[in-house]
């Protein structure tokens, strides 16, 4: 009997590290695009940006839903559904990779980090390499990243900006708080039990 209860103590400490070791964060960000100079800009933002990266392996998936992204201005909302991005029929655009290159972590708690991956826009993927910053707090983490798309390499006509020229470029940023995944309760529960058998 001391056994058996020693073993499930054990077990209710070995569990949860076990899973706290995987070094999967989760998380929920901003992502921000615009084109053309300040007073003919066209500009969106999304809350809803989802983001899971195994900092060991350093795989990751990023997805935003497109209809997320909101306007000040409600007719710019419709066409960049309707015309640009069509997006009843390309819901998501989504960016899976690896991370290739990680610095290591300043004084400030910054790691500075070096993706390549497929990055699929319009329903389009093209390959990108693209850059950021991983700021550390605790055993959370915060993703930083700023970069330019084309948007004839997603095959998206340009948007016409107010002074009459297409919006070629568009360029976007990510900012994304990422906490270490929640253990399943169903798979400790039954990693116990098979356990103590």
């Amino acid at each position: 009997m001391k056994k058996l209860l020693l073993l499930v103590c054990i077990l209710y400490g070995i569990v949860p590290q076990t899973q706290a070791q995987t070094g999967t964060y989760k998380g929920i960000g901003t992502i921000v695009f615009e084109a053309g100079a300040p007073l003919s800009l066209i500009k969106g933002t999304s809350e809803s940006a989802n983001g899971l990266i195994d900092l060991e392996t350093g795989k990751f998936r990023f997805d935003v839903p497109i209809t997320s992204f909101r306007f000040l201005n409600s007719l710019m909302q419709e066409r960049f559904n309707d015309k640009y991005m069509q997006s009843s029929r390309y819901q998501k655009a989504t960016f899976v990779g690896r991370i290739i290159d990680k610095g290591p972590i300043s004084a400030k708690g910054e790691a500075k980090v070096t993706a390549t991956g497929t990055l699929t826009i319009h329903g389009v993927a093209k390959k990108r390499t693209i850059t950021g910053t991983l700021v550390q707090s605790g055993n959370t983490w915060q993703l930083l990243t700023d970069f330019p798309v084309k948007l004839a390499d997603h095959h998206i006509q340009a948007p016409k900006l107010s002074s009459g020229y297409g919006a070629s470029t568009m360029n976007v940023s990510l900012k994304m708080p990422l906490s270490p995944t929640t253990p399943d309760p169903q798979q400790i529960a039954a990693a116990k039990k098979l356990s103590i058998k």
